[in-house]
């Protein structure tokens, strides 16, 4: 629903999310990948439509040849200050309409849905996308 209605003016939350996160500074595509988990494949499609749209560009890294700094141009702030509102107003319709009773119920679901992940991650030998060394109580 958020999706739907960000595109209908040109947004997306991936697109919000990754534009917010240019706003701060340039950054290159390796530690947008990593900072939003995501596959490098995936970031660098992303960073194409950007820069297609004339909302991202690429300019070199000082001192290293292979790398780009993807930086946010004023088309990509003036969508971001376009869309935040359209986003923000989405989420306090929706959140809006819960009580406080509610709220603190799903607040307390997600924070035990997250400690089942992190349980579940550590248990697989991987957190936040590193492979964790064994422990030695792992091993007998």
């Amino acid at each position: 629903m958020i999706d739907a209605h960000l595109s209908a003016h040109g947004a997306s939350m991936a697109r919000l999310k990754l534009l917010a996160f240019l706003a701060e500074q340039p950054r290159r595509s390796i530690d947008i990948a990593s900072f939003f988990d995501h596959a490098p494949r995936t970031v660098t499609q992303a960073i194409d439509w950007l820069e297609q749209n004339g909302l991202v560009l690429r300019a070199p890294v000082p001192g290293d040849r292979r790398a780009k700094l993807v930086q946010i141009t004023e088309a990509g702030r003036a969508m971001l200050e376009r869309g935040l509102p359209l986003y923000d107003g989405i989420v306090a319709s929706t959140f809006g309409s819960l009580t406080e009773e509610e709220l603190a119920g799903l607040d307390a679901a997600i924070l035990h849905l997250d400690g089942i992940v992190d349980q579940l991650e550590d248990e697989a030998g991987f957190r936040r996308g590193c492979l964790v060394p064994p422990r030695p109580e792992d091993h007998g």
